[in-house]
């Protein structure tokens, strides 16, 4: 008798856990995103001179080849990031090395 109950509210029980679920995001659990303007971008020694918005420091960050560049959502080259855009910059900091950009995401005519 008590296996024929056991057998009934398994599955409910199972559904109930799988119930909760995650929020879907944009970008990599992984990778923090901040907003700012881009002070300067270099290209020759891969690197961007990034300003948080708060009133932080400005932060130099390494650029991979991996790095994306979102215009308008639509994919552009690195070139078409002007010096004093604002700017979404999706970053990670591994335990070693310097933090690199994974993605920044830009509108023109902001």
């Amino acid at each position: 008798m008590k296996a024929l109950k056991a057998i009934r509210f398994g599955p409910a029980l199972l559904g109930l856990l799988l119930l909760p679920v995650t929020a879907a995001n944009a970008h990599t659990v992984r990778s923090r995103p901040t907003c700012g303007v881009v002070e300067r971008l270099d290209m020759a020694s891969r690197t961007v001179q990034f300003s948080p918005n708060h009133g932080k420091a400005p932060r130099e960050l390494a650029l991979t080849s991996q790095t994306k560049f979102v215009d308008n959502w639509h994919f552009a080259p690195a070139d078409e990031l002007k010096d004093g855009t604002r700017a979404a910059v999706y970053y990670r900091t591994p335990f070693f090395g310097r933090p690199f950009v994974t993605k920044v995401v830009w509108v023109n005519g902001s």
